[in-house]
């Protein structure tokens, strides 16, 4: 049985809402503080927070498949993810771009964050294509589409 729209027939939709809110929420805000706790030197922290930040965004992903985020049909489901893997893929040049931009208008700081994203975005793409390849996915006989979630 899979848990994908669970709410829709469950009498605690409304709870199942609420935790998935506070679990993304959770999540991004001890992103948050792991970045200041790297910046202060605080390694400890930022080990802690980084560890419970993807076990909260974790949370937050079942409880997205319980309110029916996403799709879980087989078809369905693998453009969604190569529609990600596209997305990845094609980041290094755009997000040079964005940083290009705000470094020509004196934004150096936040230059140097977008591109260090960079090679982690490419990286992202280079997993989901290993995935494609050990089960003989060819993501290229996906359509470009959009797959809204329901």
């Amino acid at each position: 049985m899979s848990i994908h729209n669970y709410a829709e027939h469950s009498q605690f939709g409304d709870i199942i809402k609420r935790m998935h809110n506070g679990e993304v929420s959770g999540s991004n805000m001890y992103y948050v503080l792991a970045w200041i706790a790297r910046e202060k030197g605080y390694d400890d922290l930022f080990d802690a927070l980084m560890k419970n930040a993807a076990e909260d965004s974790l949370h937050g992903g079942m409880y997205g498949a319980m309110l029916g985020k996403a799709k879980a049909g087989e078809e369905d489901f693998w453009h969604m993810v190569v529609n990600f893997y596209r997305l990845e893929s094609q980041a290094g040049p755009q997000l040079q771009e964005m940083a290009d931009k705000v470094r020509a208008a004196g934004e150096e700081v936040l230059a140097r964050c977008i591109e260090s994203t960079i090679d982690e975005e490419s990286e992202h793409a280079r997993r989901l294509e290993d995935v494609f390849k050990s089960r003989g996915i060819s993501w290229q006989q996906y359509p470009c589409r959009v797959t809204e979630p329901s």
